[in-house]
């Protein structure tokens, strides 16, 4: 122990010090209580000024980024009073090192010291952890992409971090050779943790990769029950709540969103357009060249006028010089394609500024597919069926004005009006339309031509 009495002969010491040191003289241990409660109330005064230091800069920097509310204003507040805090257990537990104090009372008085300070600066990182969490909650994306789950996990390892500091600290090991201890145990705790770390991991590839937000459109085939369609709800650590269209509501372990494919129809929404890709089996029966009677009748829709002279132009000059089987014709698929390809390049609830075409597929025992392939300006559900619909019906409609029909398996002989139709034996009479649909501004409606 420090000999106070030396202070009493030194010149420099101020004389109400003299005259304390020569009170405390008889009662040792009170000098010890007068130097630990000294220290703490200095300490708490520098507390004191710290915290409203610091309250009103936070407060400003929180202010200028977000809204603040009650909850975050509270705590910020209990975010510094817990950093404060440590304060004067700094200046405690260093005066009680120092040589006017007992040895067995600094040593009964250190341990629990770290212990406070210990958890006093895990509050301060939880709560510094909430405020963020509060923040990030007031941004644009919070609701499609929370991230409760990592808050809750990122406070736990804080904890865990500080309960095995303390603990190094009691028994006066470094944390590593605690860890390197706890080997056992530390295999048998990711045994037991392995998901929870496993939907860790998920969660945070997910919010990085931005793979699933809440609201999305996802469609997901499983082995395990039916297939998944329709929108996410909720997104947590360990699940995904997705509601389906059928009001059903599934919970999916957040891992499947990294371990399994699935579709998110979210950017398809979010870019304008919905795809249409349909394919028509058209009657292989069916196909056949024009001759010139029935070209002159389909230049009676404004959509393929201009195609059809055009095209007959370039065939008249390829046919001058040829005859028989080495000539060129027109066929009626090939008209129908085109008057597609051009009905929906017209078509106002079809975006032409992405990928458009009409195509043909490999045909097949059931006919030969003609295939649209578009996308819609309407996006929702609803509307988008909507349009496609009078699409397909519009096109059905019209398809045979051009003397093909879609193959369809049903009985031989039918009726139409007086006529009987071999549908086995061939395609509609071309001949019976004589005055071909033309298109009313590509709106759909059809009306006869004058």
């Amino acid at each position: 122990m420090m000999d106070f009495s030396k202070l009493i002969v030194d010149e420099y010491t101020p004389e109400y010090a003299k005259k304390i040191i020569q009170d405390l003289s008889p009662y040792p241990y009170l000098a010890d209580i007068l130097v630990i409660a000294s220290s703490f109330a200095f300490g708490a005064l520098l507390s004191l000024i710290l915290f409203l230091l610091l309250r009103p800069a936070l407060s400003h920097f929180y202010r200028r980024h977000c809204e603040m509310n009650p909850e975050l204003q509270a705590c910020i507040s209990r975010m510094i009073i817990s950093f404060v805090g440590c304060l004067p257990l700094v200046l405690v537990s260093y005066s009680v090192w120092c040589d006017g104090i007992h040895e067995w009372v600094a040593v009964l008085i250190i341990k629990p010291l770290w212990g406070i300070g210990i958890a006093l600066l895990a509050l301060t990182l939880t709560y510094a952890i909430k405020s963020f969490g509060l923040w990030y909650k007031q941004q644009r994306n919070a609701e499609q992409r929370p991230i409760d789950g990592l808050i809750r996990l990122t406070i736990s390892f804080v904890w865990a971090a500080a309960i095995i500091i303390f603990i190094s600290l009691m028994i006066e090991k470094s944390p590593v050779y605690l860890l390197s201890g706890l080997g056992a145990i530390a295999a048998v705790l990711l045994l037991l943790l392995q998901h929870t770390i496993q939907s860790f991991v998920a969660s945070v590839e997910i919010n990085v990769d931005h793979l699933v937000e809440i609201g999305d459109w996802i469609v997901m085939e499983t082995e395990d029950f039916e297939d998944i369609d329709g929108i996410v709800t909720d997104i947590s650590l360990h699940t995904v709540k997705v509601r389906n269209w059928d009001r059903t509501l599934v919970c999916l372990p957040i891992s499947f969103m990294v371990s399994k494919p699935f579709v998110n129809y979210t950017a398809m929404e979010k870019g304008g357009g919905r795809r249409i890709q349909k394919a028509f089996l058209v009657d292989q029966r069916t196909i056949r060249f024009l001759s010139m009677k029935e070209v002159e009748i389909l230049k009676g829709f404004d959509l393929l006028k201009d195609y059809l002279e055009g095209k007959q132009n370039e065939i008249d000059q390829y046919n001058s010089s040829r005859s028989g089987f080495n000539t060129r014709h027109l066929t009626n698929l090939g008209i129908f394609r085109i008057y597609a390809q051009r009905y929906l390049e017209q078509n106002p609830d079809i975006r032409a500024d992405l990928t458009l075409f009409v195509r043909e597929l490999t045909p097949t025992d059931s006919g030969v597919p003609l295939e649209i392939y578009c996308f819609t300006k309407e996006v929702n559900w609803i509307p988008f069926e909507r349009v496609q619909s009078d699409i397909t019906e519009h096109l059905l409609a019209v398809l045979p004005s051009f003397g093909l029909r879609v193959f369809q398996r049903s009985s031989d002989i039918h009726q139409e009006g007086r006529h009987q139709i071999d549908v086995v034996g061939g395609a509609f009479p071309f001949e019976r339309l004589e005055k071909p649909v033309s298109l009313d501004n590509g709106t759909g409606s059809a009306e006869r031509n004058p």
